[in-house]
């Protein structure tokens, strides 16, 4: 697809800013809305795809924390999925930038991401694939950080609907909780799991977990009763997970960290987050 091209008549594809095993996504200009939005296009390989589609733009799920589809459209052999653009990148771009991030500032992300799960699983949905790399960031180069959840195509609806191939677990090695890789059907202490999973990362600093990862010790400086919530969230065992998002937010509460701002790393490093977009390109209105 050429630069400047228009989708619709509403959506004209400015400049490539990411792709995946899920589509590729353009910066595009939305005429309807007079304002930038990411343009995600999803392959349509067959009614499978099609399905996934389709609950990925009816999660429209209005949260601050959250981000979804406010628009989709058949572009060819693609259907396009319009989006708000986040332009501070994604939660694994800022761990290669920083590696391990300190115990107050990990302690906000994880609040924030249980806040968007609490949303999620009260409009009867299980992400299913919680990673870092699903996690976008706003730009903020001396606040603190605001995450979103992205990427819900393989989410799984309380209708018990799944839009994959029958007999594979779906999902991230290392994130998936060991009820699912045993084949048990997916739900929200998945997501727990994860959420688990993507702390441990944020705290050590190390790459994606292993399957079935043990935690081992704090990393040094970490606060044990941190270190507790993320070993409840990572429990092998659903029934030792808290109940619900809510419960591991208050769990979380009770740790007493607070965010000082301007953040710092361990090292002493002022801590930000860039706008990984820039300014969108010129736009071509002798096209519309």
């Amino acid at each position: 697809m050429s630069t400047g091209w228009v989708i619709g008549g509403r959506f004209t594809m400015l400049d490539r800013i990411g792709a995946g095993g899920a589509g590729r996504v353009w910066r595009a200009y939305d005429s309807h809305r007079d304002d930038y939005c990411a343009a995600k296009l999803v392959r349509q390989s067959g009614p499978t795809v099609r399905l996934r589609v389709v609950r990925e733009r009816a999660l429209r799920l209005a949260h601050p924390h959250v981000v979804t589809p406010y628009a989709w459209y058949p572009a060819d052999e693609d259907v396009l999925l319009a989006m708000n653009l986040v332009g501070g990148g994604t939660l694994e771009t800022l761990l290669g930038d920083y590696g391990g991030l300190p115990p107050a500032y990990a302690a906000e992300l994880l609040d924030q991401l249980l806040a968007a799960l609490s949303h999620i699983h009260a409009a009867g949905i299980v992400h299913r694939d919680l990673k870092p790399a699903n996690l976008l960031l706003e730009p903020s180069p001396v606040g603190a950080p605001h995450i979103r959840v992205a990427d819900f195509g393989i989410a799984l609806g309380e209708d018990g609907l799944r839009f994959t191939t029958t007999g594979f677990t779906v999902g991230t090695p290392g994130y998936l909780a060991p009820e699912v890789l045993d084949w048990n059907r997916p739900g929200p202490a998945q997501d727990l799991y994860a959420a688990g999973m993507v702390c441990w990362r944020i705290l050590t600093g190390a790459g994606d977990p292993e399957s079935r990862q043990r935690l081992g010790s704090p990393p040094s400086g970490v606060p044990g009763s941190l270190w507790d919530v993320v070993g409840r969230l990572c429990a092998p065992d659903p029934e030792e997970r808290p109940a619900s998002a809510e419960a591991a937010r208050r769990m979380l509460a009770g740790c007493g960290l607070a965010l000082d701002l301007p953040a710092r790393t361990r090292d002493g490093e002022l801590l930000q987050i860039f706008d990984h977009l820039g300014p969108p390109p010129a736009l071509d209105t002798s096209r519309h």
